[in-house]
């Protein structure tokens, strides 16, 4: 089976999906005979105005590749920006299935945060003027309308010409469902991290992980630690990751004088797996309605909860399976005693550690690419 993947960027333009998709295709290639993937995406990140709306360029690449690798399926993960959807009618007029992977709110809403502009409302149904006149981030009219314009353009294509979808939460995959009207299903994504039997002895600090953004809450975050240090005046305070709010972040820490707070800039692989492996427990405090959570279960990996603000899309998970704490986003006092509840219950805080070890084991990238494979015939079979 010949699987065309096609996504935005290549492995040298690492996000989250990149870094899924590089783990699924080099696991794939010494572990799954049956499938050879092929992936399709840019070095370059720089496009043209016109060139968001219809990529010449990358559409006649990927017909190209239609051509000579001959498929007999397209998957399809992060696109509309270097590349447009518009490949997907000579895939149709060839017969070749697509199925489409979802792994945010670009389609429902392009401005991503999927609040409006009082931070107090999600929307999953709204209109387009909703999305342009009352949604953060609130740019300018013009640029907003132009924004939805081309999303809607590409979800037109993409309505039309999608098999199947796949979403790795149960709240995007249901958002997805209502929107598109198409077959598809949950499909978690696998931890691409494992615990080589480091020693988790130790678990010295508290941790964030991910980029510093505003949206990522770590400003909150910074407040509710400076409210724990009153009472846990040695506790520890570990930032990973960089951005373009950092020097904000770092000022912040600078003129309340916070103490404990150290900003470790981007990490890889291996030292990310240390970081996890001595920390007392993982912060996702996250202003953004999220789709999934690569850290919450990249943190259970490890033998560590986690405490969540209640926009992750994997928080019916973690309630569910009571693996974690979850605080209303943005709320400084909630996320500062649900600290305070972790570092002083110390049997609560191995219960859930306890259960976010037992869920994350069926994760592994073996039973994740086990469980695409059966997806991949069925939609072959056309078994919808």
């Amino acid at each position: 089976m010949k699987v065309l993947i096609v996504n935005n960027y290549l492995q040298s333009s690492i996000g989250g999906v990149e870094n899924y998709l590089q783990s699924l295709v080099s696991y794939s290639e010494g572990n799954s005979p049956e499938i050879t993937f092929r992936w399709f995406g840019v070095e370059n990140k720089k496009t043209k105005i016109y060139q968001k709306f219809y990529n010449a360029a990358t559409t006649k690449a990927i017909i190209a590749e239609i051509d000579t690798f001959k498929p007999d399926l397209i998957h399809c993960f992060s696109i509309g920006a270097t590349v447009t959807p518009h490949f997907m009618r000579y895939a149709k007029e060839q017969s070749i299935p697509i199925i489409y992977s979802f792994h945010d709110y670009y389609y429902i809403c392009p401005k991503g945060f999927m609040l409006n502009n009082q931070e107090n409302e999600l929307y999953k149904k709204h209109r387009i003027l909703d999305c342009v006149l009352h949604h953060r981030p609130k740019i300018n009219v013009f640029y907003d309308g132009l924004l939805n314009l081309k999303q809607s353009y590409h979800k037109s294509i993409i309505k039309k010409h999608i098999d199947y979808y796949l979403a790795p939460s149960e709240q995007l995959t249901e958002i997805i469902a209502c929107e598109f009207n198409k077959p598809g299903e949950l499909l978690a994504n696998p931890v691409v991290f494992s615990n080589p039997n480091l020693n988790t002895q130790n678990s010295d600090y508290l941790l964030f992980v991910g980029r510093l953004i505003e949206e990522k809450g770590v400003l909150t975050l910074l407040k509710a630690f400076q409210q724990v240090l009153k009472n846990h005046p040695n506790e520890q305070l570990k930032i990973v990751g960089s951005g373009n709010f950092q020097d904000e972040l770092e000022q912040y820490v600078s003129i309340h004088k916070i103490k404990n707070v150290a900003f470790l800039g981007s990490k890889n692989r291996d030292e990310l797996m240390l970081l996890y492996a001595s920390a007392k427990f993982t912060i996702v405090p996250s202003e953004i309605l999220e789709s999934y959570g690569n850290v919450v279960l990249e943190s259970f990996a490890f033998d560590k909860t986690v405490i969540s603000s209640n926009l992750i899309g994997f928080q019916k998970e973690i309630t569910e399976t009571n693996s974690g704490l979850i605080f209303p986003y943005g709320n400084v006092q909630k996320l500062a005693e649900a600290i305070e509840k972790l570092l002083t219950n110390t049997e609560l805080r191995k219960e859930l550690e306890q259960n976010g070890m037992r869920y994350v084991k069926n994760l592994s990238i073996e039973n994740h690419l086990q469980h695409l494979q059966m997806i991949y015939n069925k939609v072959l079979k056309r078994e919808l």
